[in-house]
């Protein structure tokens, strides 16, 4: 008899939690990330982290070791990453045992007395408790190890996050670095362009002495020299901007680096680019942090449809309780022990489950739209590095020949002026012909140098997602 009790009570609780199962409703379905088939490759070795020390130089190093270590960007994505630590510790502490001190009493003065025929009553009621309250939910559908595993998921994405942002800080400071490297060797170029100016003036001047040329043979020259001063004024205005903007990315005041000069330019180190592939995209911070998103928001879906099912929990109560009431009851402490077994039943809730539900989904199908867009950005902005390098890789090559032959056409002219074949003005004039493309030079070594480091932060910069 007892057996068959107990069948049909276990028969009876079974099919009231199969019919408590509130019903989930009609669903937009979930969009499945595409990632635009990044291939599963062999990698290559050429793109690593701290690819800047490869240029062995240690201002470059300095400045960017104190921007990742100080820059507000740094700073900011630091206390995202604590933030998501610190939900994730409290959805973990949320699924264990909970267990707190509760401490109470009433006091109250009556007056008149309450009458009472068993005793002489007084004026007061005193009640007090002190008990243990504990409680601990029945995780039976993986509600809370889904809560979790979202939180985890948060935590990852900010981890990820906090690299990208370093890869881009890292960047940032390098191609300012490179253009103030390039505006240096451009100012002390044309520094080397006035004194070839005063030269050619000095030339003409003493030819107009000498009634050989007219006087206003002199005015195209001392418009050319103008000229070059309004640039010097430009490069130092530019110099002055470029300097303060690479001091407040490197976190520090604008002025900061007012004493400062950077090393010369150095040689782009040659990339391999034709060994890079594809799959390498899939190492960048950005797309794993979009891609733990992703992850976060599947389980925030299976965490709302958890919320259908019953939920169990149990909760336990062990403590003191003491009453004293208008002298008739003289209670001595008393023990108090209780269990409390608690069954949620979602059987009907005017249809916030589902709408709780669909907004899942609706996040989710969002974080997939996200994922895939991230990824066509990652690809055209990797395509675009590797496009910028082999372009300005030629590039540079070929000015760096026209500057030799540049070079080499101003020793011709000073042996033809040696030998009384040419006057002095032409190989004043050939000497700033290659001054001048030494300056095109020098902005084309920065474009390169940026580009290679760009090459680096597009492709993860030796990024491996854990």
């Amino acid at each position: 008899m007892k057996f068959t009790l107990i069948a049909r009570s276990t028969a009876l609780l079974g099919l009231s939690l199969t019919a408590a199962c509130a019903p989930f409703g009609k669903q937009v379905p979930l969009d499945t990330p595409t990632a635009y088939s990044l291939p599963q490759g062999e990698s290559t070795r050429e793109i690593r982290d701290g690819w800047w020390t490869q240029l062995r130089d240690p201002k470059l190093n300095r400045l960017i070791e104190e921007a990742v270590r100080t820059a507000p960007q740094m700073r900011i994505a630091q206390a995202r990453f604590e933030q998501a630590q610190a939900k994730l510790g409290v959805n973990r502490a949320a699924d264990g045992v909970q267990v707190g001190l509760v401490s109470q009493g009433i006091g109250a003065y009556v007056s008149p007395k309450p009458a009472s025929n068993a005793a002489n009553t007084d004026h007061t009621l005193l009640v007090a408790a002190t008990a243990l309250q504990g409680s601990w939910s029945f995780d039976f559908w993986g509600k809370n190890k889904a809560r979790i595993q979202s939180a985890l998921g948060r935590s990852r994405a900010a981890a990820y996050e906090a690299v990208q942002t370093r890869l881009e800080v890292a960047n940032a400071v390098a191609a300012q670095y490179f253009a103030w490297q390039a505006l240096e060797t451009q100012r002390q170029t044309l520094q080397k362009r006035l004194q070839v100016a005063d030269g050619t003036e000095k030339l003409l001047k003493q030819r107009i002495q000498a009634n050989i040329l007219p006087a206003s043979a002199l005015y195209q020259a001392e418009q050319a020299r103008q000229q070059l001063q309004v640039q010097q004024l430009q490069l130092a205005r530019n110099i002055s901007r470029v300097r303060n903007s690479l001091a407040v990315t490197a976190g520090q005041s604008p002025d900061a680096l007012q004493d400062w000069q950077p090393a010369p330019q150095a040689a782009a180190p040659v990339l391999a680019v034709n060994r890079i592939r594809a799959d390498l995209l899939g190492k960048r911070p950005d797309i794993a942090a979009q891609r733990a998103l992703l992850e976060s928001r599947a389980q925030d879906v299976r965490e709302a449809k958890a919320a259908f099912y019953p939920n169990i929990e149990l909760k336990l109560l062990a403590g003191l309780a003491h009453v004293d009431a208008f002298d008739v009851i003289n209670g001595k402490s008393s023990g108090v022990l209780g269990i409390m077994p608690a069954l949620s039943l979602p059987i009907f809730t005017s249809g916030a489950l589902q709408s709780k539900l669909g907004a899942r989904h609706a996040r989710f199908n969002e974080q997939v739209a996200v994922y895939d867009q991230t990824v066509l950005n990652a690809m055209r902005s990797a395509a675009d590095a590797v496009s910028d390098y082999q372009s300005l890789l030629s590039q540079t090559a070929l000015q760096q020949r026209m500057v030799e032959t540049a070079e080499k056409s101003a020793a011709a002219a000073s042996r033809r002026m040696r030998a009384g074949l040419e006057n002095g003005l032409v190989p004043l004039q050939k000497q700033d012909e290659a001054l001048q493309l030494q300056m095109q030079l020098a902005q084309s070594r920065a474009d390169l140098l940026t580009a290679w480091s760009s090459v680096h932060a597009r492709l993860g910069g030796g990024f491996q997602a854990q």
